[in-house]
């Protein structure tokens, strides 16, 4: 405790103060959107008075914090364990949610994908007339290299000439 001019509050007076400063430090949480969690320090500098005096006024504190449905600050190693184990949950509804997006996202491709099939003509159809085209100019077949096609169209006349 630091040392100032003012005489140390003791009794029912030091409770008062004990209770008022729990309770700003929690409204000053709730305006800040966060969650309240106590901290012996922080009310022990307000107060003014030391952690051991508010160990003392512990049944108190307790009350107070229930009446807030607050917590207290973890000073062991459960409290890195505890903030792991909130994290891996808040991770978890992550994941749960983005899976739900992709999931929603993959359906709405393959609707896509169905619509465009179901709407599309044939490659062939466009692209037969300009190879054929372009085979008979070239002499050779541009898609395998083999001998190019005479005519787009086969008939099934045979010329008279060359019949024997």
């Amino acid at each position: 405790m630091k040392k100032t001019g003012k005489r140390q509050l003791r009794g029912e007076a030091l409770e008062r103060r004990i209770e008022a400063v729990i309770r700003e430090l929690a409204s000053e949480a709730k305006r800040a959107g966060e969650s309240f969690t106590y901290n012996a320090t922080k009310v022990a500098e307000q107060v003014p008075t030391t952690r051991k005096t508010l160990r003392a006024h512990d049944d108190l504190v307790e009350k107070v914090i229930a009446d807030l449905d607050a917590r207290r600050r973890m000073v062991d190693g459960n409290a890195t364990i505890e903030h792991l184990r909130e994290q891996n949950a808040r991770l978890k509804e992550q994941i749960e949610e983005r899976e739900k997006t992709i999931l929603a996202l993959r359906s709405h491709c393959a609707n896509i994908y169905e619509r465009l099939h179901a709407n599309s003509i044939e490659a062939a159809h466009l692209i037969r007339p300009i190879v054929e085209a372009e085979s008979a100019n070239a002499g050779h077949c541009l898609l395998c290299g083999g001998e190019a096609p005479t005519s787009s169209r086969q008939s099934n006349v045979v010329p008279l000439k060359e019949r024997k």
